[in-house]
């Protein structure tokens, strides 16, 4: 989907604290023997601070950085996550209303798994018209009693984040090129480990745990006929990557970096950096392996990384990759146009 006059003018990020993964090890939650296979340096930790607090304090940083825009004028606000929020039967994204934008605005919760921002983009690309502006914002907070964080992914640890988008047509510090997601429905089986879908899990305090449940979707694959399945996500995920690109006019060696989900280095090496032609000094999977996964906010946290980092200017193109359940894929493009000033600064990140 190209999308014309659609440009960043703000990211906000809220990073809590980092637990190394030595400290992990020490407490017992992490196991020793798979600190130098798989190469994480820690995961981010909100503690009790809850997921809509994360996102508000993100927003509030991404207008504080949008050069004077205001919450009154948003015609569109959208919030991403994937795991809970808060009580059930409240909605996060009035959290927002209340505290920050006030109740004028369509406010929507958004869950599409690991690629929940991607859709609010293009989402939003279709929504606002001429002079408007949008707030995307994506939290979570995995530290609850259902979630092991530092093992219920293989070779990867969860890690919590608020992340905010101002999104305008106007003006902006980065241009939105093209962005694409699609799903591959045959593959949506990958996540649901062969419990029943009733009751939820939550209500009977079932844990989540990706590790067991991903083994266990490998299990069915070798039963059938699961080989086409995974070549499926391969072959989709590769043409939308082209797709994108083709639509933003520009080829893959005209990308700066790359940013993809922030998962277990082997997978992206495999099955993302080597079959597109990258190295993964092209990625931001090292700045990823030292904050964790943080659901639906890694590809956008990493973008503000590299801003602060002064690793993008003024006429790069920063490629952004999301695979979520679904199986679920996204696609963006990005043009930098100028570097804003509370990057260049050094200002807080």
């Amino acid at each position: 989907m190209r999308t014309p006059d659609l440009y960043l003018r703000s990211i906000g990020v809220h990073l809590p604290p980092v637990v190394g993964i030595e400290t992990a090890v020490t407490e017992g939650r992490y196991p020793a023997d798979e600190v130098e296979y798989f190469r994480l340096g820690g995961a981010a930790v909100a503690g009790d601070v809850p997921a809509p607090e994360l996102a508000l304090r993100a927003a509030r940083q991404a207008f504080e950085r949008s050069g004077g825009l205001s919450p009154r004028e948003l015609d569109l606000m959208l919030y991403s996550d994937v795991w809970h929020q808060g009580p059930e039967g409240w909605e996060p994204q009035y959290y927002l209303q209340q505290h920050l934008v006030g109740g004028d605005v369509l406010a929507v919760e958004l869950r599409q798994g690991c690629c929940g921002l991607f859709s609010a983009l293009q989402l939003t690309a279709g929504y606002l018209r001429p002079g408007g502006t949008a707030l995307l914002v994506g939290a979570d907070n995995h530290g609850t009693p259902l979630v092991d964080r530092w093992r219920m992914i293989e070779g990867a640890v969860m890690g919590d984040a608020g992340c905010a988008l101002l999104v305008t047509t106007d003006t902006g510090f980065a241009e939105l090129r093209s962005i694409n997601v699609t799903v591959l429905p045959e593959a949506e089986a990958v996540n649901d480990g062969g419990v029943p879908m009733f009751p939820p899990d939550a209500t009977v305090g079932r844990p989540l745990d990706f590790a067991a449940r991903n083994r266990e979707f490998r299990k069915r694959l070798i039963a059938g006929d699961g080989a086409e399945v995974m070549l499926a996500i391969q072959k989709t995920l590769l043409e939308l990557v082209d797709r994108t690109l083709t639509e933003a006019e520009i080829t893959l060696d005209e990308v700066a970096r790359v940013a993809f989900p922030h998962g277990r280095w082997d997978d992206l090496e495999n099955r993302g950096v080597n079959w597109l032609g990258l190295t993964m000094a092209d990625t931001t999977w090292d700045y990823g392996a030292g904050i964790g996964h943080l659901g639906v906010s890694d590809q956008f946290v990493a973008l503000d990384h590299l801003l602060t980092v002064g690793a993008l200017a003024a006429g790069d193109h920063v490629l952004l990759v999301g695979l979520g359940a679904g199986t679920t894929m996204a696609c963006a493009v990005l043009r930098i146009l100028d570097v804003p000033p509370e990057y260049a600064s050094g200002g807080p990140a």
